[in-house]
């Protein structure tokens, strides 16, 4: 289960990596909004980070824009096929902190909604 929302560095588009990404192609402003998509993917799935070569059409990456992630050092190929978020683990709650995180939030709001509502 993924989350809603997703956590983002607000120094996002001064960032070294991104800075590089738009200097590298004409394409690294697609490849930035790719990039976008897809950590927020990967929050709403649940993927740890983890891009399967078949979810490039849902996150709107073109062979292109992935492999200039992969330059820039946004993105690292995986054994198989596919694509992990480079320091996605490091920058947002995954797996079972995910979940356990979800879980709390969900139980508080029960318990509230009760005390308010009598149910």
């Amino acid at each position: 289960m993924g989350l809603p929302w997703a956590r983002s560095d607000t120094n996002l588009p001064t960032h070294d990596k991104i800075l590089d990404l738009l200097s590298e192609s004409p394409k690294g402003k697609g490849a930035a909004f790719v990039y976008v998509c897809s950590y927020l993917y990967s929050a709403g799935n649940g993927t740890d980070g983890l891009i399967k070569k078949a979810a490039l059409p849902f996150i709107h990456c073109t062979p292109g824009e992935a492999k200039l992630l992969v330059i820039c050092g946004l993105w690292e190929v995986i054994p198989g096929g596919g694509f992990r978020i480079k320091n996605y683990g490091n920058r947002n709650v995954v797996g079972f902190a995910q979940q356990a995180l979800h879980d709390t939030r969900s139980a508080a709001g029960k318990k509230g909604a009760e005390a308010k509502w009598g149910n």
